[in-house]
């Protein structure tokens, strides 16, 4: 996936936030111009907390956009998804179901190159994919990146990330469709783990 280009920003540098563990002061910026459908106005709040959590731990600053032409559009279409379009205009979209804090935050790093767990190169070393119980139209979603097209080689599988699947998503028969190697359950988080910070830092 395209990430949007990273610009530098006019303004002096942003003060120091807080916690030790958030990001240090920065000159530059990476400015994300988005603009928000009204018919999700509801949850405007939950949107901009979620932005704030990723601009927390990195150097990303979401704006709103005045007369852009490149950027982020959020509205409501069929389902949770997230499409990276031409790279200029992009889109997040957030159906029924899929308009809570966890599932927006998710959406979001997408925008970033973030990817799914049990997409990972090399997760065949860590989890095991039940085929046999996966809805037909939804198997897609269970297929291995290529390394050349990942870019989170360097950092290990992470179970407790906000970008991990439960075991049992998209499940046709209420069995499980992933689980660990050893046989452990997967259980979806709904904040930022230690990892995903850390991956925002290095952003």
């Amino acid at each position: 996936m395209a990430l949007p280009s990273r610009v530098t920003s006019e303004n002096e540098a942003a003060e120091k936030k807080g916690e030790d563990d958030e990001a240090d002061e920065k000159n530059d910026a990476w400015e994300i111009r988005y603009e928000i459908d009204p018919i999700l106005d509801f949850k405007r709040r939950h949107l901009e907390n979620a932005m704030d959590e990723i601009e927390k731990y990195s150097r990303i600053q979401f704006l709103p956009r005045t007369t852009q032409r490149c950027y982020l559009n959020i509205t409501k279409d069929d389902g949770c998804y997230f499409n990276s379009g031409d790279n200029c205009f992009q889109i997040i979209s957030l159906g029924v179901g899929c308009r809570d804090f966890g599932t927006i935050l998710h959406e979001l790093l997408h925008v970033f190159g973030f990817e799914h767990e049990h997409n990972r190169p090399d997760r065949d070393e860590h989890l095991v994919i039940h085929w046999e119980n996966i809805e037909e139209e939804h198997k897609i979603q269970f297929e291995k990146l290529e390394t050349s097209k990942y870019l989170w080689n360097d950092f290990p599988i992470d179970y407790e990330s906000i970008m991990i699947y439960d075991s049992y998503s998209f499940s046709k028969n209420d069995l499980m469709t992933i689980e660990r190697k050893n046989g452990g359950e997967l259980v979806r988080n709904n904040k930022l783990s230690e990892i995903d910070k850390e991956k925002l830092r290095k952003l």
